[in-house]
């Protein structure tokens, strides 16, 4: 589908996004423009080791392929990769994807988890929301339950 279809430009437009967004997003969250996360599908072990390598995910513990994908706060998806090896940093796949050259505008928020450590190759303007984990702590603070 992505040879077919990545070429359609499904990238809302900021009033798009704000005329969508829930209300209790639009109170807490109101300039996020895209949620982004990666998402890994399991495949067959290859019989080379070198591509083994290449394909081994150490969060699945598994060789997988690899793709990011972009949603509005709304939940309509806004970005969809092409596949990459399970080994690529998360990073590597904001870089190669072509997710930076999307139409993210001056004031734009993109929410991410803590593995995004991205915020110095946003383009200008465009900041990087972390909302905070859990962790290995069994309790968040009264400050980071405010934040979610």
């Amino acid at each position: 589908m992505y040879l077919k279809f990545g070429q359609v430009c499904i990238w809302p437009s900021k009033e798009v996004v704000q005329a969508t967004m829930p209300a209790d997003f639009k109170e807490k969250f109101p300039i996020t423009r895209v949620i982004i996360d990666c998402t890994e599908v399991r495949c067959e072990m290859p019989s080379s080791l070198l591509l083994n390598s290449e394909l081994f995910s150490s969060y699945k513990n598994h060789v997988t392929l690899k793709g990011l994908v972009g949603i509005s706060p709304s939940g309509a998806i806004t970005f969809i990769s092409q596949l990459y090896t399970g080994s690529i940093s998360d990073r590597e796949i904001v870089i190669r994807s072509g997710f930076l050259s999307q139409k993210l505008e001056n004031g734009d928020t993109v929410m991410a988890d803590k593995g995004f450590q991205i915020a110095d190759i946003l383009p200008l303007g465009v900041k990087l929301n972390i909302p905070p984990f859990l962790g290995a702590n069994t309790q968040m603070s009264a400050e980071d339950v405010v934040q979610t």
